[in-house]
């Protein structure tokens, strides 16, 4: 056995032991495998958040994209930073207000109560599609990881480490993934910054790389303006309805540990999103011939075996930290907004027995989703900007209070068709799927609700309700 793949399974199988051991005290009931029942501090919640920015296959997808195109490849990670800061000045409240009032657990539940039940089964499609795009490219990333180090089918190692994953969310829960997440965050850092110090010395540094590598290279707008501000602009406003942001949002200690949490993680990002690009653009230089999927370990490999070693601990702990967390959060919403809507009277048990189930299911979907997709990041992409379309409608819903239940159920309903259906249809024109979405989504907002005879809705006014209880909560906790 060499030592990068020792050094891989040593790490996976000790923070596999840790989220175990963690989880272990207490996740008896569906509310605490899935929210931690309210108890994350700003350390966890840092970590559990950084881990979607960082999924695994975004790090390998971006040396890939560094190595293709360019600097242009962190804008997958800049957008989310964007949306984890838009989403604590404009949407953190909210969720804690419905959380407060009606006990929601997921987004869907939310827009139940600010829409009807209608948008609430559009928005449950929608965090499933979202969570299963992101779901189904960890397992292809960890097999482009190791198939390398042991000369192993990749296809048959995808479905391999699928199931690890499956039996580390089934085992782990929210509790488990926040505390193992703290271990991850540190090695993916520590891993990668080793990486890229020693790719820019194979390479000749900073100025060999201006020098030789053509200018589109260190141009952050490719492959155009459009096509850039469509994936910033369209991952950002999608964390409006994040279920990682509000799942974190409920599970924190307070509104101040969420804050802190989403504006560390969304700090932290912005640096990290560098590493693995620049690791691709020395690669061009390094080794030109090479796959651009498999130059992040290439690269590493290069260095020697602790350096190769270090970075495929740095690879798992992004993947590891990420794709159990997508699970975690599709089971819950399907739990909240379909099982416990189908079976009212269902005990907390056979909801927990039926979001262990569902995370066997989607698992095992997902991985047969990622196994046929022919774009790692372009499957991230995807997702979000799918996601982008139900941020808009809530944004909008917030501030206008005269919009309809029904303008947001059309408008959530066809942009989020439109946005998948352009996506599969291979973005016709070049046109990113943002583009069409948003404009029918917009149009239809605005037509409908200007139609309508209320003037304030009756959602609004239980978000209003919601609003004005939160807010005499928290003054009452001011004087005490």
């Amino acid at each position: 056995m060499n030592l990068p793949f020792a050094m891989l399974i040593a790490y996976i199988v000790i923070t596999v032991a840790i989220s175990v051991i963690v989880a272990a005290r207490g996740s008896s009931s569906s509310r605490q495998f899935l929210t931690a029942q309210g108890n994350l501090a700003w350390f966890m919640i840092i970590p559990l958040l950084f881990a979607e920015m960082m999924a695994g296959a975004a790090t390998i997808g971006k040396a890939a994209t560094g190595f293709t195109t360019g600097l242009s490849a962190v804008w997958v990670n800049w957008g989310m930073s964007i949306g984890m800061i838009v989403f604590i000045v404009f949407a953190a409240r909210f969720y804690r207000a419905m959380h407060r009032t009606y006990d929601i657990l997921s987004v869907p539940e939310a827009f139940k109560f600010m829409f009807d039940d209608r948008c609430r089964a559009v928005m449950l499609v929608i965090v499933v599609v979202t969570y299963c795009f992101l779901y189904s490219s960890q397992p292809v990333s960890a097999a482009a990881l190791i198939a390398p180090m042991t000369g192993l089918d990749s296809t048959l190692l995808a479905w391999i480490v699928s199931a690890l994953f499956i039996l580390v969310t089934l085992l782990g829960g929210m509790k488990g993934l926040a505390v193992m997440n703290i271990v991850h965050m540190v090695v993916m850092y520590a891993g990668l910054i080793a990486a890229t110090s020693g790719s820019l010395d194979m390479a000749g540094g900073l100025l060999a790389l201006r020098e030789q590598l053509p200018a589109s290279y260190f141009d952050l707008f490719q492959p155009d303006v459009w096509s850039t501000l469509a994936n910033a602009i369209g991952i950002g406003i999608s964390f409006l309805a994040a279920a990682t942001m509000v799942t974190a949002t409920i599970s924190a200690r307070s509104a101040r540990d969420m804050s802190i949490g989403a504006w560390g993680a969304a700090a932290i990002v912005i640096p990290f999103a560098t590493l693995p690009a620049i690791i691709g653009m020395c690669g061009v230089l390094v080794m030109p011939d090479a796959e651009p999927n498999s130059i992040l370990f290439a690269m590493s490999n290069a260095q020697g075996p602790a350096v190769a070693g270090a970075v495929s601990m740095a690879i798992a702990a992004a993947i590891w930290s990420s794709a159990p967390a997508a699970l975690l959060f599709v089971s819950n919403t399907l739990t909240q907004d379909f099982y416990a809507v189908v079976r009212p009277r269902s005990t907390d048990r056979q909801r927990l027995a039926f979001s262990r189930v569902m995370v066997v299911v989607l698992g095992i979907a997902s991985t047969w989703l990622g196994l046929n997709a022919s774009s790692i990041l372009g499957q991230l992409y995807a997702a979000f900007q799918i996601r982008s379309v139900v941020g808009i409608v809530l944004l909008v819903a917030m501030v206008w209070p005269r919009m309809s239940s029904t303008a947001a159920f059309w408008s959530m309903l066809g942009g989020g068709a439109i946005a998948a259906i352009w996506h599969f249809a291979g973005n016709p024109w070049d046109v990113e799927p943002l583009w069409p979405a948003c404009g029918f989504t917009i149009a239809v907002l605005a037509a409908m609700t200007l139609a309508s005879k209320e003037r304030v809705s009756e959602g609004y006014l239980r978000y209003r309700a919601a609003r004005d209880e939160l807010a005499k909560a928290e003054g009452r906790a001011a004087r005490e």
